[in-house]
């Protein structure tokens, strides 16, 4: 085994782990004094830095915070930005002081980083050294004395890049520019967001050098590890602690992506820190890997060559995040006797949630296996310079304007023919080929040790769901354990930011989840506390009611449901949702031209709180006002009582809380799913043209909300019709077969009264 000096917490994976408490805080103080103040135009305009300097100046004599704390760790942002170097050091010792025994939480945190850039400027103002000796210097005195955990928080949130900051910056600067004042506590939070985008700029190119050199001395880091396995070779790298004596317990990542090598971090909880790479990948992210095949008998292969290890303990436990989530279940179903545990984040589901979803193919496989299978360099078309999204979603459109059958998508965006994918598309159903990739039944009842899922309301939910659920189905006293809350798989992964994508969460749902799933391991593994926020199996945050809940199942029969009719007596929309089916009659009508694509151009909404509710392809019902604060949580069920005039189609549903003011909150990300597979994943079933029928079904999804009195219900029922993904065409062939040219003419839908949806309350 080869040695190699440690090298930088990974950029790509611990930018964003720490941002919620990177965020600024907002001081305690009661008073209303409002700054007089013009912003620039932009953060990197000649004059911010004077600008913010005088706002910094003329706050600071005024600030007042009843907490002391908070109140050092704001005046130490305030001296900075002023100038006023050596009396921000000291204001940043006295915190570091008032903090020694205490959590090392966010105020601890900010004491050492403010400390080190303090000292450095004041360094460097004093004439002795150039600004990076000084920087040097300060690193060393405040990082080095800190225990490994610690040390790592500081480095990964020094890793925050500087374009994080210069978003909400540029933000702030249009928000005030026009009302030429901003309130107190509004002025402190951009000078704290200055602080953070200005040093930034000032210290990130010293930081490799800075970390590695830092690390050598913590830990011994070991990497081209090649571990034999039937057939083949897995490439690992191990980090340990130093200063260590005897074994310790193993964390195991077994990935496709580099981006995930978490070694170090395990390591700096007092772990073993193992990452290891697919069959056929290696840990610079090159080489081809065949997805899902080997994975399970690989990561168990790896677990026994662990625990002969001098260094094992004997102990492993598993992390896993979406499809490293997905090969801890596929190593736990065959049990190796050191798994202890599997600890995973949105993981995937193949068949279930991926490379279909509803049975619905998503375009988004073809660059997964581009960019995670394959290691192939990008399509033509797409160069480094460009934005790598942007890029793919012009390839979405290329394919959406022509004539070719779904079989070819990866001709149109790789221009030529993938084996991974076309192996896929012949599996539209979760036939035997996506089976085998999961637990089977009795698999299930033979996983005993503890699990932790974690999961979104906002797409980061369906593989995590079937797992959980599949576990208890078939083990009903399984040690399992699922939280959820309004994340989606970036913000699961990475840290929990303040706002996602428009909707402000609850202060009790701005929790750091990757260090959640550390404490409840150390729970396993090392007989620490169990975490408080993991009080039963299912454990949910309320949106709307700043709460958590802690159930022992997220559907429960006994717990009340709304139901809530679709209403087919009227013409107008939006229809509206009715506590008791319609009378007289009638039906809700929709009618969808598949083959138009004239809306090439129009970007589908991202945003989660909007004030008009997009209906796009779809028709919309809205409720009555609720005369009482409502809380529902739990999945979507319905049924559709339906007229057809194609033997498939693809519905898209979502729910919104509009309230009393008119905004509009989605309640879960929208779910797509096939008719034909409606309820049964295995066997397709055609819809009878022309003939009444009911459709039950359920959302792969689940949320949890706390609606206001005065707020209404908004059901939005679509039909898909989207760039990014197949198009049904409702021939009944197979729907890779079908072409632009089978929809012939516009798909009409009528629903009729014994329409419904319901979602669990109380």
């Amino acid at each position: 085994m080869k040695r190699r000096p440690m090298p930088p917490v990974s950029r790509a994976r611990r930018a964003l782990m720490r941002l919620a408490l990177a965020l600024p805080a907002l001081p305690t103080w009661t008073r209303a004094a409002d700054f007089g103040f013009k912003p620039p135009r932009d953060p990197d305009d000649a004059a911010t830095a004077e600008l913010m300097r005088d706002l910094a100046e003329r706050i600071l004599p005024v600030y007042q915070d009843a907490d002391t704390d908070a109140f050092l760790a704001n005046v130490t942002a305030l001296q900075i930005v002023s100038g006023a170097y050596r009396a921000a050091y000291g204001s940043s010792r006295s915190l570091r002081d008032r903090r020694q025994g205490k959590p090392f939480d966010g105020l601890a945190e900010r004491a050492i980083l403010d400390g080190i850039y303090a000292n450095a400027r004041a360094l460097e103002a004093d004439g002795r050294v150039g600004f990076a000796e000084a920087y040097s210097r300060s690193f060393q005195e405040l990082v080095s004395p800190l225990d490994n955990a610690q040390a790592q928080a500081i480095m990964a949130r020094l890793e925050i890049p500087p374009a994080v900051y210069r978003e909400p910056l540029r933000q702030a600067f249009d928000l005030w520019r026009a009302k030429g004042s901003l309130p107190e506590a509004e002025a402190l939070a951009l000078v704290r967001t200055w602080l953070s985008y200005q040093s930034r700029n000032s210290f990130r190119g010293l930081l490799p050098e800075l970390f590695a050199a830092q690390n050598s001395g913590r830990y011994v880091a070991e990497a081209d590890i090649r571990i034999p396995v039937r057939g083949g070779v897995i490439h690992a790298s191990v980090v340990r602690p130093g200063r260590v004596d005897g074994s310790l317990p193993t964390l195991l990542r077994f990935t496709l992506d580099p981006a995930e090598d978490d070694a170090q971090r395990s390591a700096a909880r007092g772990y073993v820190g193992v990452t290891a790479y697919v069959r056929g990948r290696t840990p610079d992210g090159k080489g081809a890997a065949w997805p899902f095949v080997r994975d399970g008998e690989d990561a168990a292969a790896v677990i026994d060559w662990i625990a002969r290890q001098a260094w094992s303990d004997g102990r492993v436990a598993m992390l896993g995040d979406g499809y490293s989530g997905y090969a801890a279940w596929a190593a736990a179903r065959r049990r190796p006797p050191a798994l202890k545990a599997i600890a995973t984040t949105a993981a995937m589901a193949p068949g279930i949630d991926f490379p279909m979803a509803g049975q619905i193919f998503r375009n988004s496989m073809v660059r997964w296996a581009q960019e995670h299978a394959m290691a192939e360099p990008l399509p033509a078309g797409i160069n480094g310079d460009a934005d790598p999204d942007s890029a793919w979603q012009a390839l979405d459109a290329r394919w959406y304007r022509g004539n070719r059958p779904y079989w070819d998508v990866d001709r149109v965006l790789l221009g030529k023919r993938s084996r991974l994918v076309r192996t896929w598309l012949t599996h539209p159903s979760h036939d035997r080929y996506w089976q085998k990739f999961l637990p089977s039944p009795q698999q299930f009842a033979r996983i005993d040790i503890p699990v932790l899922g974690i999961a979104g309301y906002y797409g980061a939910d369906a593989g995590a769901l079937y797992f959980h659920n599949e576990h208890l189905r078939n083990r009903p006293q399984a040690d399992t354990t699922l939280l959820l809350g309004p994340y989606d798989a970036a913000s699961i992964r990475r840290g929990t930011l303040p706002t996602l994508r428009g909707y402000t969460l609850d202060p009790v749902a701005r929790i750091d989840l990757p260090e959640l799933r550390y404490q409840w391991i150390d729970h396993i593994l090392k007989g620490a506390n169990k975490p408080a926020l993991l009080a039963d199996r299912v454990n949910y945050q309320v949106m709307g009611a700043d709460q958590w809940r802690h159930v022992p199942a997220l559907d429960a029969p006994q717990r009340s449901r709304l139901r809530l009719y679709l209403d087919t007596s009227g013409r107008d929309e939006p229809h509206r949702l009715l506590q008791s089916p319609s009378e007289g009659g009638g039906n809700a009508r929709l009618s969808v031209d598949l083959a138009d694509r004239r809306d090439v151009r129009t970007p589908w909404p991202d945003a989660l709180r909007v004030k008009q509710v997009p209906v796009r392809n779809g028709i919309s019902f809205i409720s009555d006002p609720l005369t009482a604060a409502t809380e529902i949580s739990g999945s979507l069920r319905g049924v559709f009582d339906i007229t057809s005039s194609r033997q498939d189609m693809d519905f898209s549903i979502s729910l919104y809380e509009q309230t009393a003011a008119g905004e509009c909150q989605l309640l879960f990300d929208p779910y797509d799913f096939r008719a034909s597979y409606a309820g049964h994943r295995v066997r397709r079933r055609l819809l009878r043209a022309g003939e009444r029928q009911l459709l039950p079904f359920a959302t792969e999804r689940v949320t949890a909300g706390r609606l206001a009195a005065g707020s209404r219900i908004v059901l939005v029922i679509g039909l898909n019709k989207r760039p990014d993904r197949q198009v049904n065409y409702g021939s009944g062939k197979d729907v890779n077969s079908e072409t632009v040219s089978d929809a012939k003419w516009p798909v009409r839908v009528r629903w009729h009264a014994r329409s419904y949806v319901e979602i669990q309350t109380g």
